[in-house]
């Protein structure tokens, strides 16, 4: 992930000037903070070529501009600075109490020094949002994140135990809200019916032995703290009971919990709708002892997930997948339909004689023998009958097929053009004869195996050498790049799109049919079907007559379920296909190690240290190859 910055935006001194005053002026210490921490990681990823940028950063305090109730764009700011606004992905920190993606609640017009009351018509989808206010108006683009601790929890004052069972210390009520909000009214009429109960709810200046404890002291005492919604959705309080051990009860009914794809919330809070305020104290005794413990348990083990260093770092992991995604949408397009293509593969079956390292197959990660059926070979041949290319039978070894002769007759019965009938087979064994009767295009490739050679050179020589029809010859052994080395392992998303869009197996290769479980399915790539064999998956599209004259993002899913776990676009350094031996990344470890423990197979482990051994094409034939 590469960001370009507006440096001139962050080096001018008025705006500095007025980011020192508003914090000030607003006491957002905090959020500034916040502002601060998110530039500082960004910069990580700096580059000084726009170019080259997955994103343009703009160094805008936007809470200043909010809280004092101005557009930085009636200052020309945004048209001044952002000279790249055409190319969309301008990052834009927002961290006050209110989103700025939409107008200003009809509650907040009285009180427009907390929430800007318009909305700002230059903030469009040219700009994705980094706020604290995560609620569902914030955009696909666009990223909620968690609040966290910027000074550290105080320590409790004593060792006594949680005494209290649920507290609040903290505004009750503003005018500004309406009186059915949790903090119009609400707060203030069911106070005394709560207290009664044991939940304990003051204002910030109240008095006592209890009273008098700060915000922060009746969380260190509590099993809960009720964390209302405010003038925004969020709160800093909620993080605050986190830290304090406590378990949040969260009351915010448009609020949404940040990273919620990565972290299991259940496990450490309670969500309460509003408008059951007054049976809080039935939702808290519904929680039962174990349950508790339960929580506080989660909140302990796992207070690392609400610091400062893991928001940042799952701030940075979310941009660079949205970075990955962006790059997927643009990278998918350019690649090769199956209607592009010049050959169409029908995989027969997964039988061979060979063993190769990192086959280009996976048979060796299979976890059965399987055979297509005559039946369905004429489905799949039919399907391909007006594609104006080559249809290739391959396998394994499709001359290992127990009814290879009437897949041969079949196949010319469907396909009556021989030149369009191919034939892909390291060894032909006792069907030399029938491979020069019935096909037309052929790929002997015996890898250097000198019954192989036996077997396909006569063929080679009498139908591709004497220039009867067309062909390739590879008598040699060759390396193979390892298809399990996945390129998500090894590249930023960005980087791993570029190579995807590049990938040898889809600008030089073949779409697939496949039989999967008894059921034939296509693939726009012949190493994607290998990838649903060898995990007992089934991505696949059905076989339909003309399936191959779909667009490339009809493939799309496929694309994404596939590529980024695939080591084809990588071009690494492999292994000699004679060695028998598979290089895997943690992403294929589930391959790997099984056919490692079911069939002894030798396999490697490859990480990020080794990217510097990538380079040639996905297989590289020694220098005799024909």
């Amino acid at each position: 992930m590469k960001i370009y910055f507006y440096s001139d935006l962050m080096a001018d001194e008025q705006i500095a000037s007025f980011n020192s005053q508003v914090v000030q002026k607003h006491k957002l210490n905090q959020q500034f903070q916040y502002f601060i921490d998110i530039l500082e990681r960004m910069a990580m990823h700096s580059t000084d070529n726009p170019d080259d940028a997955d994103y343009f950063c703009v160094p805008l305090f936007l809470a200043g501009w909010q809280f004092e109730n101005m557009d930085p764009e009636n200052h020309k700011i945004i048209s001044h600075y952002c000279k790249y606004l055409s190319r969309g992905r301008h990052l834009l920190i927002g961290t006050g109490d209110f989103g700025q993606r939409y107008q200003s609640k009809s509650e907040m017009q009285g009180h427009p020094t907390r929430a800007n009351v318009n909305k700002y018509r230059w903030l469009d989808d040219r700009f994705s949002l980094l706020a604290l206010e995560s609620t569902a108006d914030l955009h696909d683009q666009d990223l909620g994140f968690l609040p966290y601790m910027v000074e550290p929890m105080p320590a409790k004052a004593s060792d006594q135990p949680r005494d209290l069972l649920c507290s609040f210390k903290g505004a009750l009520g503003y005018s500004e809200l309406a009186a059915t909000h949790i903090r119009g009214e609400q707060l203030l009429s069911h106070k005394d019916l709560l207290k009664s109960e044991g939940i304990h709810i003051y204002a910030p200046h109240e008095q006592g032995a209890i009273a008098g404890l700060s915000s922060r002291e009746l969380m260190q005492r509590s099993i809960f703290t009720l964390c209302p919604a405010g003038y925004g959705q969020w709160s800093f309080r909620w993080i605050e009971a986190l830290n304090a051990g406590s378990i949040p009860v969260i009351m915010a009914d448009d609020y949404v919990l940040p990273f919620g794809d990565r972290i299991a919330w259940d496990k450490y809070v309670l969500r309460v709708p509003e408008r059951e305020l007054a049976r809080l104290p039935e939702h808290l005794a519904s929680v039962n002892i174990e349950k508790i413990a339960a929580y506080q348990d989660a909140i302990l083990r796992d207070q690392d997930l609400f610091s400062r260093e893991n928001v940042l770092s799952m701030i940075d992991d979310v941009l660079s997948e949205k970075a990955g995604e962006a790059s997927a949408h643009w990278a998918i397009p350019r690649m090769r339909s199956p209607s592009e293509m010049g050959i169409i593969c029908i995989d027969i079956t997964n039988k061979c004689d060979l063993s190769c390292s990192n086959c280009t197959r996976l048979l060796k990660n299979q976890d059965y023998f399987w055979e297509m059926t005559p039946e369905n070979f004429r489905l799949a041949a039919r399907s391909l009958a007006d594609f104006p290319g080559v249809i290739a039978v391959i396998g394994g070894n499709p001359c290992m097929h127990s009814r290879f002769e009437e897949i041969s007759r079949i196949f010319e019965e469907e396909i009556p053009d021989r030149h369009k009938r191919g034939i892909w087979t390291n060894n032909a064994f006792k069907h030399a004869d029938l491979l020069e009767q019935k096909f037309g295009a052929f790929n002997l490739n015996p890898h250097g195996v000198e019954r192989g050679i036996k077997s396909v050179k006569p063929i080679y020589d009498r139908m591709v050498g004497s220039g009867k029809f067309n062909g390739g010859y590879y008598d040699t052994s060759s390396e193979h790049a390892p298809l399990l080395v996945a390129g998500k392992d090894l590249f930023d998303p960005p980087t791993m799109w570029t190579k995807i869009s590049n990938c040898d197996v889809n600008k030089n290769w073949s779409a697939a049919i496949i039989q999967n479980k008894g059921k034939l399915r296509a693939y726009f790539c012949e190493v994607a079907a290998s990838f649903d064999l060898a995990r007992n998956e089934d991505h696949g599209l059905p076989v339909t007559n003309g399936w191959w004259k779909a667009r490339m993002d009809v493939f799309a899913k496929q694309v994404a379920k596939f590529c980024p776990g695939c080591g084809a676009p990588a071009r690494m350094k492999g292994h000699m296909d004679f060695e028998e031996i598979d290089g895997y990344s943690t992403s294929n470890a589930d391959i790997a190690l099984k056919s490692q423990t079911q069939k002894n197979r030798n396999i490697v482990l490859v990480g990020k240290d080794d990217a510097d051994q990538l380079g040639h094409r996905l297989t590289k034939y020694q220098a005799n190859a024909q």
